[in-house]
């Protein structure tokens, strides 16, 4: 893409969508994966427990090549005003792929989005392609279009393309300009290499508390390890609901960032004063063994990240 992209001219079969509205700001495109896979909702406290194990499922069929960790990897920055920070943080939340990033892991990923100016009726994206690049649309309209077959578009705060930050496969739509567009974007190199040298400075002090929990303390490194792969981040908002008590336990969690507390511990006569939990401390771990009702209520006392296991 690069440069030559506003050269490229879609001449026929996206004309009639051109003077369409996006039926919604925020669509995207080149799904293959359920939306909002991470995402915590904020009144549907509980339903995180089946994305995460949704989630657990489905990160062994990305198929890009490893990541390779380059220990002298820089991860670019651009200059961009707050207000642009802001809008991009924005059109980020509620894409499943950017959900599970910690705050740290959001900022490096936005300072690494590269602006770019296209015509209209320049193409963007060509289905059938091998994808590279994720894309926000700051400004303009874009139109997705799939054998030949206008499908949808997106406007400001709109977003596509990201599943070439996770796959090696071809492009599911073509995307036109139908105006003049401003959009920023992001590489899948510099996506996967900024998330691997992150995770492998975090990865010592993750494996340090997997061997703090007593039924996975004996096990060999290759398995605390593998253990350690299969986590998923989970991102909560303050006052958010991790555990709901009485719910079946299928979720063991580890806190990355932020404070919780456990409260409304232990039924009947037996009743407990509440914990607070901090970066580090681990809770839900029987459910990896038993399954049992939660005993207990934990909610986010500040914004929180967590390292999440499911039982499946």
């Amino acid at each position: 893409m690069g440069s030559c992209v506003s050269k490229q001219k879609v001449v026929g079969h996206y004309r009639n969508g051109r003077n369409e509205q996006a039926k919604e700001s925020n669509q995207t495109f080149d799904r293959g994966l359920p939306q909002n896979e991470d995402r915590v909702p904020k009144k549907k406290p509980g339903n995180h427990e089946e994305q995460i194990k949704l989630h657990a499922r489905l990160r062994n069929n990305i198929f890009a090549q490893p990541v390779k960790i380059n220990d002298d990897f820089t991860t670019p920055s651009y200059p961009k005003s707050e207000d642009v920070i802001q809008f991009i943080d924005e059109s980020l939340a509620d894409n499943f792929i950017f959900a599970s990033l910690s705050v740290r892991e959001r900022r490096l990923l936005i300072d690494a989005m590269i602006p770019e100016r296209i015509f209209a009726a320049s193409l963007i994206i060509q289905q059938g392609d091998i994808g590279d690049y994720f894309y926000v649309v700051e400004d303009g309209h874009v139109a997705f279009i799939v054998d030949g077959n206008h499908v949808g578009a997106c406007a400001r705060g709109g977003s596509f393309g990201e599943l070439a930050l996770l796959y090696n496969c071809p492009r599911a739509a073509t995307c036109v300009a139908n105006t003049d567009c401003r959009l920023w974007k992001v590489d899948q190199h510099t996506f996967r290499q900024m998330l691997a040298n992150n995770m492998a400075n975090q990865q010592k002090g993750i494996h340090d508390v997997l061997r703090m929990v007593p039924f996975l303390s004996e096990l060999d490194d290759s398995l605390i390890a593998k253990i350690s792969d299969a986590l998923t981040t989970v991102n909560f908002h303050e006052g958010d609901r991790i555990i709901n008590k009485g719910d079946e336990g299928e979720v063991f969690y580890i806190l990355r960032e932020g404070t919780a507390k456990v409260h409304d511990i232990g039924f009947g006569d037996s009743q407990y004063v509440d914990q607070q939990l901090g970066p580090s401390d681990f809770f839900g771990e029987r459910a990896l063994l038993t399954g049992e009702a939660r005993g207990a209520n934990v909610s986010a006392v500040t914004a929180c990240s967590c390292l999440c296991l499911s039982r499946d």
